[in-house]
């Protein structure tokens, strides 16, 4: 069967690309490999602007608001502070991304579950996938199907990761009683994350009486991945008095892109988004944002490819300008971050205004680049502020 577009993925950015593409009068099929609605491991934060780009998402009740958060360096320095407007909402990801395939549905697109992409083959004239099910054609296909994606390898976009464009993530989820449940979580309307030895850091986040729990660590990776989420669950257990491996039935371990990496994100005929296309925050691991706001410009590329004949090279400016030289800078930030880590829970500490920042970038009133210029132009204050206790500390 002929379409427009074909969409391989069903998380928030093939869904996102697969709306776009029906709001544009395009014929588009997204395939999905697995049944809808399927389980995805994952935090399930997702930030304020992220929902800017998806709208209102009435029908996925969030399990809690977060306004804000505390993060703890390796010495267990903390960093705390809580805004009045939301920064981001925890969902169960079955629930948000069947969402938004069925918004991507009522706009017209034919979305086919269960369905898992065998090959594909680009030529002169089309695009030809075949699946378990059939074979389709298509004048475009956008890869939306994650840090495996088939359809990158098999376009020859990508092959692999580069040695250290990935890192590795461990979670899982842990029912627990309301009692414990209330035990384990320090405050509902904060993000709760343990900045790890290693290039990493670990979450707790609540949904209900089921937490969800994590660690991801960037490459290199000092330590092996399995002992360090051990020894978060062992900590946590010993913090919050609760034995949380008792209660752990099933972990999920996989592959995270380091954004910020120059990659090919797009060729004849093909476009990648989110994870296929490395599109993650190489300091926090987020990625839902990136993925509906590269779905997005996909599809508007797509759609503007078809009508009018131009080649696809319009997606990499747009994500550029988008959110992509953004994550370059979070890459840099992220290195110098993980390398003074003490030094900057301190200044945290003594300049409060600068954790404050970084929690309105979270939100994404700024990005990367603009919090490390405020950042900068604090400095003086700063400096003068950790001077002043270092007197101080000295006629004591």
């Amino acid at each position: 069967m002929d379409y427009d577009v074909i969409v391989v993925g069903g998380g928030p950015g093939g869904a996102m690309a697969a709306r776009t593409c029906a709001e544009k009068g395009l014929k588009v099929l997204l395939l999905e490999k697995e049944q809808l609605p399927r389980y995805k491991a994952c935090g399930g934060a997702v930030s304020w602007k992220a929902l800017q780009i998806t709208g209102p998402i009435d029908e996925v009740r969030p399990q809690y608001t977060c306004y804000g958060a505390t993060i703890h360096s390796p010495t267990m320095r903390q960093s705390s502070h809580k805004i009045k407007e939301p920064v981001s909402i925890l969902v169960f990801r079955s629930s948000f991304d069947h969402f938004l395939l069925k918004q991507a549905q009522h706009k017209g697109a034919i979305i086919n579950s269960g369905e898992k992409v065998i090959s594909v083959n680009i030529n002169d004239e089309q695009v030809q996938v075949v699946t378990a099910k059939g074979e389709y054609t298509a004048k475009i296909i956008i890869g939306a199907d994650g840090v495996n994606s088939t359809v990158a390898k098999e376009t020859g976009l990508r092959t692999k990761w580069e040695p250290e464009g990935y890192g590795i993530c461990i979670e899982t989820e842990i029912e627990l009683s309301p009692g414990d449940a209330r035990k384990c979580v320090l405050d509902t309307e904060l993000i709760e994350a343990y900045f790890l030895k290693s290039r990493g850091y670990g979450w707790v986040f609540p949904k209900g009486n089921i937490m969800s729990i994590g660690i991801g660590m960037w490459k290199p990776i000092t330590v092996k991945p399995a002992e360090a989420f051990d020894d978060f669950i062992s900590f946590l257990s010993r913090e919050r008095g609760i034995d949380l491996a008792a209660h752990l039935t099933k972990k999920f371990i996989h592959r995270v892109p380091v954004g910020g990496m120059n990659r090919k994100t797009y060729g004849e005929k093909v476009l990648l988004v989110g994870d296929a296309a490395g599109f993650v925050d190489p300091f926090l691991g987020e990625g839902i944002y990136y993925a509906v706001a590269s779905g997005v410009a996909a599809g508007e590329v797509a759609a503007e490819a078809i009508r009018n004949g131009t080649d696809l090279s319009s997606y990499r400016k747009k994500c550029d300008v988008l959110f992509n030289n953004d994550l370059r800078m979070a890459f840099k930030f992220g290195k110098y971050f993980h390398d003074h880590i003490e030094k900057i829970f301190y200044l945290f500490d003594k300049d409060p205004e600068l954790f404050r920042m970084y929690v309105l970038t979270g939100k994404g009133v700024y990005g990367y680049r603009e919090y490390i210029k405020r950042s900068f132009l604090r400095t003086p204050v700063t400096l003068l502020r950790i001077l002043g206790s270092m007197m101080k500390t000295t006629k004591e």
